[in-house]
């Protein structure tokens, strides 16, 4: 869906999608704030641009980007500069952890339903798609995740800019 060129990968980690990305032809920003994450693939393609940087304080360059990934992080302060950051037709890919939805009975904790407390890094019901309801959403879903040692709700989002 995102024409290929120039790519950045929010709280890149260890680089899976970075270099994923890269393999298609993008040309990626993998930023975070872990050098020791950022070693481990920044020599993996040419393509990869590593930036070792801490989210609270980054800035994403306005109408730059083709597609932006943002899996597994959640930083609100970001919201306008990831829209800013796409330029037209640019695509976001965003999915983080949520709240357990209010529908849900509570349950006790256990491995299996880990949930976890700080809600500061938590979307609550449709908050990531509100958004980015200035963006042209293309798929949106609130759902339970099956993997294990990880929190069970998850929103994902595809959007791209008008």
């Amino acid at each position: 869906m995102a024409k290929t060129g120039q790519a950045l990968d929010i709280a890149c980690g260890t680089g899976r999608n970075t270099i994923y990305l890269a393999q298609q032809g993008f040309t990626v920003d993998a930023v975070d704030i872990s050098d020791v994450g950022i070693k481990k693939f920044k020599d993996k393609h040419r393509r990869i641009r590593p930036v070792c940087a801490d989210l609270d304080h980054f800035d994403i360059a306005p109408n730059r980007y083709d597609l932006i990934v943002n899996i597994r992080y959640l930083n609100r302060r970001l919201f306008p500069y990831i829209k800013e950051g796409l330029v037209s037709g640019g695509v976001l890919i965003f999915e983080s952890f949520m709240e357990r939805p209010l529908k849900i009975k509570d349950k006790p904790r256990s491995k299996e339903n880990y949930q976890p407390s700080c809600r500061d890094y938590l979307f609550r019901e449709n908050e990531l798609l509100h958004g980015f309801l200035s963006l042209t959403v293309r798929y949106y879903r609130e759902f339970e995740a099956k993997e294990p040692e990880s929190p069970p709700w998850m929103a994902s989002l595809v959007a791209v800019k008008p």
